[in-house]
């Protein structure tokens, strides 16, 4: 079965859902106990995270830096009343007190804290910064119980769904990058586009990123063994993915005018072919052309080791592997991985195989 590409988008997110929630809730219950409703909501709106943790350790970080955008407002209020100049220190001062302390994922809650609480502040301003201070942790403290508990993110169908758009994309890109060795010219991009390599590096990169979110939210929630089984395959079909990029990245910045022989085009242009047939249906088993091939190619880059001179003078130039021996050792690197890669994909089917083999014989 082809891998297909998928492209479902909601129009409403999690996040938003989550952000609503947190502001209603917080509004509330600074309704409910007289407090002032504007800077819990704030700091519930920006304090929602994609995962859990992040709301947690950003949390940990807002706190005090929203403690010295009261406390420099409440200062600058006493000293000089409401004017610009009021404004301008208590913002310019906590924007450099955050960034010395680092709490820069703090400073913009921190500032907008300073600034909204300065028209409010009246005679007792200790007590208005205290009431700061608690309406702060009222929003800090909802809106990472809303990330906990309501709809908690989940990114193992978006993993599924990129890792079968990097092969894919995978394949175009090897594709790319053996044609261009082949006809002897790299693609030429303007300043604002990338190649298929740097556009695949970093959609892996993102794919990575949302392993990591995903492995540090199964922390917080109870889960269960078929998830973490999931989990675990997605992460090992992303890993052999990144592995085969990096592969795919040492062609991409090898010379595009490698003096080929027919032999070795012959062998490119099956590479190319086998390339398309192996990585658009991952399911379809490896047949004798590929195992034939791969022996060719191995045979040819031990042939190319063989060959080589030994050099008794070194140069500033000499290097132990030619561009050729290495543009060969890269792709039986690389197809060493996408038979690593096509047998972790199919290890299910292999399993069902093998049990009804042994059912029929026995």
């Amino acid at each position: 079965m082809a891998i297909k590409k998928t492209n479902k988008k909601r129009f409403i997110g999690n996040r938003v859902i989550k952000t609503g929630i947190a502001v209603f809730l917080t509004s509330a219950i600074c309704i409910y106990f007289d407090l002032p409703v504007i800077f819990a909501v704030i700091t519930a709106i920006v304090s929602i995270e994609p995962t859990t943790s992040d709301s947690i350790r950003k949390g940990i970080i807002r706190f005090p830096a929203s403690a010295i955008g009261a406390g420099l407002a409440t200062t600058s209020y006493y000293f000089l009343g409401v004017t610009a100049l009021t404004y301008t220190i208590a913002a310019f001062l906590t924007i450099i007190l955050c960034q010395k302390l680092k709490l820069q994922e703090g400073t913009l809650v921190a500032a907008l804290t300073a600034v909204a609480m300065i028209p409010e502040l009246h005679d007792h301003v200790f007590i208005s910064f205290l009431l700061r201070l608690g309406t702060t942790t009222i929003g800090l403290t909802v809106s990472s119980l809303v990330n906990a508990f309501i709809l908690p993110v989940n990114y193992l169908s978006e993993i599924r769904s990129r890792n079968n758009q990097h092969v894919l994309e995978l394949k175009k890109a090897v594709q790319a990058e053996i044609r261009n060795l082949l006809f002897a010219k790299k693609e030429r991009k303007s300043i604002n586009e990338t190649s298929s390599y740097d556009v695949l590096r970093n959609k892996v990169s993102r794919t990575e990123y949302l392993i990591r979110s995903q492995r540090r939210e199964m922390r917080f929630h109870r889960f269960k063994m078929g998830n973490y089984r999931r989990f675990h395959l997605y992460k090992q079909t992303t890993n052999f993915i990144q592995r085969a990029v990096l592969h795919l990245g040492n062609l991409h910045y090898l010379s595009s005018t490698l003096p080929l022989t027919n032999y070795e085009k012959e062998l490119l242009v099956r590479a190319d072919r086998i390339v398309r047939t192996t990585l658009e249906d991952t399911e379809a088993p490896l047949n004798d052309e590929y195992f034939k091939f791969i022996d060719e190619l191995d045979n040819h880059l031990r042939s190319n080791f063989t060959r080589a001179h030994p050099v008794n003078v070194y140069s500033h130039d000499h290097h132990h592997l030619t561009e050729k021996s290495s543009l060969f050792y890269e792709l039986v690197a690389f197809f060493d991985l996408v038979e690593d890669l096509h047998y972790h994909l199919n290890k299910r089917v292999t399993k069902r195989y093998w049990g009804n083999e042994q059912s029929r014989s026995t």
